[in-house]
């Protein structure tokens, strides 16, 4: 009995000295890192975080959680709480503007939404363009865009991927063809999304642009899940509006057709800030550009599959995507 409670003293003895000791280290920087593993990282704004928020959708909610655990990762202070927070896509860059957050994730379309004086055909030409032009047209409003992906997430019209190599379609080249030799389409869009019916960056322009023409009764607009019509072929639906790096479209077995001249414009995920962030932080630009580059359509299609149809968390499916990669250990 006295040997046990001799051997228990002096385990008990180990393990505070060894608590002491890691808890002393980890004080200094952070208590634990982004991967979850305990590090020892210098923080470089203790006690002024830097204040992240993004929308309200998958997408957003993933790149959210990435910036964080980068930010983290690299030894800053970070306030996520308005992550996951914006239900439109005004309250970015006002919030932005009016100094509440330092960072936001956004898409270099805005720039044509919300500028004034900014030609829209230069979204119809390149990412790199169509980033350029909103960074430049920002600068004079206080905003900085760091660095985008290279992938557009924009308005689409996905059909069946079975029917869709069945019938030799790749792009809107290959669906005039089949159109104008007199195949059948019914095309559905949910009543949130009727635009797609009449804005000349969807249905109208890529009519006009690949030489087709859908007739009134081909087109329904009023329909509350059009991508699941298509996938059952629910009332002789073969193709609805989508947005082209949806979550849902992998597991309903969709294939989004591809638009070569850019009718809808592009919409590649930025990381925007303050000018004053971009000034005090400029080293975050380098940080971030080599994470939003390394995000393709492929990769952001399957990580917002994983949020919004498999039920993973956007922090797991962040924190795997970073650590597969390298970005964090």
């Amino acid at each position: 009995m006295k040997i046990k409670k001799k051997l228990v003293g002096i385990m008990l003895s180990a393990i505070l000295g060894c608590t002491f000791i890691t808890g002393c280290e980890s004080k200094s920087g952070n208590e634990e890192s982004a991967s979850g593993d305990t590090a020892k990282v210098e923080i470089k704004n203790e006690g002024d975080p830097i204040v992240l928020a993004t929308m309200t959708d998958e997408e957003s909610q993933i790149y959210g959680e990435i910036m964080k655990q980068v930010l983290e990762s690299n030894g800053y202070e970070v306030d996520s709480s308005g992550v996951g927070t914006y239900n439109n896509s005004t309250l970015p860059r006002q919030s932005l503007q009016e100094g509440q957050v330092d960072l936001v994730m956004d898409y270099t379309g805005r720039g044509m939404m919300f500028i004034k004086d900014v030609d829209s055909s230069l979204y119809q030409k390149d990412f790199e363009t169509a980033f350029n032009t909103t960074k430049d047209a920002d600068a004079k409003n206080g905003l900085e865009w760091l660095c985008y992906s290279p992938y557009n997430n924009s308005d689409g019209i996905c059909v069946k991927a079975d029917w869709a190599k069945e019938n030799n379609i790749k792009d809107f080249n290959d669906f005039a063809k089949y159109i104008n030799d007199g195949g059948k389409m019914k095309i559905a869009i949910a009543t949130e999304n009727s635009y797609a019916a009449t804005a000349p960056t969807c249905i109208p322009g890529l009519e006009k642009t690949y030489g087709f023409k859908l007739s009134e009764d081909q087109v329904v607009v009023g329909v509350s899940d059009p991508q699941s019509m298509v996938a059952k072929g629910t009332d002789g639906v073969m193709a609805s509006h989508c947005y082209t790096t949806g979550g849902a479209l992998e597991a309903l077995g969709l294939y989004v057709i591809e638009d070569p001249e850019y009718v809808s414009p592009i919409y590649s995920p930025a990381a925007v800030s303050t000018k004053e962030f971009a000034e005090k932080y400029p080293e975050v630009q380098e940080i971030f550009t080599e994470v939003f580059q390394s995000i393709d359509e492929d990769k952001i299609r399957d990580m917002n599959k994983r949020l919004s149809t498999d039920g993973e968390s956007a922090a797991d499916i962040a924190k795997d995507f970073l650590q597969t990669n390298g970005f964090i250990k």
